[in-house]
């Protein structure tokens, strides 16, 4: 049923993406779609973030992040003489809106890069677009989908899921002692191939998944999973999603009596957010992530100056975005306004960012080594090391 699901709305996606190309070059204010244009004195990157919505949070942290990284940037002379500017597309959250916003950003603003977007779902729509124009995309998005596309200028700032969810599984098996493990994830890309893996890494731990649960996003009503997995008396429950619906789904079960650890594969959770709106229910709260804001690097004490000097919160996803903007633009400084050489020198980037050093392998993902956190009296600690 997922694989159909899958098949129909990539044709929607694919026919949405051809009709809204004819559409943006028959405009009047359109670039070529190679990503050699620049506008004057400046460089135009685009975001494409969920910037309204359940989601807003997330896109807010990312454009701080990008906002960041182009003021030290430009106070520092820009890209080969020119400024950055940050053009931003709403996503919504949506693969529609992020086909749409793509469009607009490539074909009539002239961006010549795009960061973004936070959701699985809308970046794998979205990058239909930025592929075909030749455009940089970087992208923050976790479904190991995105290592499929074949898409050579779409790069993940983020690690895969593939290697996220090996390591908050092996912790949970070795380290927590759980054998029965129960699944509640959001009926997504991201949701349902996050869970793939999941059940791929049980093969080798001597720990089984005894219950499935799926939700959607934005749904406020957990009950009706929670009493079922509840009822299978699991060891500790895997919710995939993001936070705003995972510190509700905590605090129902508690509520509900439902006791157990509950985990997560990514740092989607690694955000005040969670704590804030979860309180004491999302306590104990285990996830995988590729950084640590505690962390004593010269790198990270640089990002939060810079965020406090801006008045700006020093999250996680603030400093990916900041990363992500950084490592491109080395790669356009290094391109000298050719696409092809700025997508050559981001392909072979080695770069030491605050989420440690950025290189990308052929399929442009990330291989570097996930901790496993925990939110602890309030905080997030780190709980196990990076291997």
């Amino acid at each position: 049923m997922a694989q159909s699901t899958k098949l129909i709305v990539k044709k929607i996606v694919m026919f949405m993406v051809l009709a809204i190309l004819l559409v943006g070059c028959s405009g009047t204010n359109s670039s070529s779609g190679t990503g050699n244009s620049e506008s004057g004195d400046k460089i135009l990157v685009g975001l494409q973030a969920p910037m309204t919505g359940d989601n807003a949070q997330y896109g807010q942290d990312m454009k701080n992040g990008v906002d960041l990284a182009f003021k030290k940037i430009n106070s520092e002379g820009g890209i080969n003489g020119k400024k950055l500017e940050l053009v931003v597309g709403d996503d919504k959250a949506t693969p529609s809106e992020a086909v749409a916003v793509v469009n607009k950003m490539i074909m009539n603003d002239g961006v010549k890069a795009i960061i973004g977007g936070y959701n699985s779902s809308p970046t794998l729509a979205a990058q239909e677009v930025s592929g075909s124009s030749k455009v940089l995309h970087l992208n923050m998005g976790a479904s190991p989908d995105l290592s499929k596309t074949g898409n050579e200028y779409l790069f993940r700032v983020i690690l895969t899921g593939s290697v996220y969810v090996p390591a908050v599984m092996k912790y949970m098996a070795e380290e927590k002692k759980v054998k029965k493990i129960a699944a509640l994830f959001e009926n997504t890309d991201y949701g349902i191939t996050m869970y793939d893996a999941a059940k791929k890494s049980t093969k080798d731990l001597g720990v089984e998944f005894i219950a499935t649960e799926k939700y959607n996003p934005g749904d406020k009503n957990f009950s009706a999973q929670l009493s079922k997995i509840k009822n299978l008396n699991p060891d500790a429950v895997m919710v995939v999603g993001l936070y705003n619906e995972v510190a509700l789904i905590e605090q129902q079960a508690r509520q509900a009596g439902l006791d157990v650890q509950f985990f997560s594969p990514d740092d989607s959770m690694y955000s005040e957010q969670l704590i804030s709106l979860g309180g004491d229910a999302v306590e104990n709260h285990i996830f995988a992530s590729m950084i640590d804001l505690n962390a004593d690097s010269e790198q990270m004490k640089e990002f939060k100056a810079l965020a406090e000097e801006n008045n700006v919160p020093a999250q996680a996803n603030t400093a990916i975005a900041f990363d992500a903007a950084m490592a491109l633009a080395k790669a356009l400084e290094d391109g000298g306004g050719d696409a092809e050489k700025a997508r050559a020198a981001l392909a072979s980037i080695e770069y030491q960012g605050i989420t440690g050093p950025i290189k990308f392998d052929k399929n442009g993902d990330r291989s570097n080594t996930p901790m496993i956190m925990q939110v602890q009296k309030g905080n997030f600690s780190v709980i196990k090391e990076s291997e």
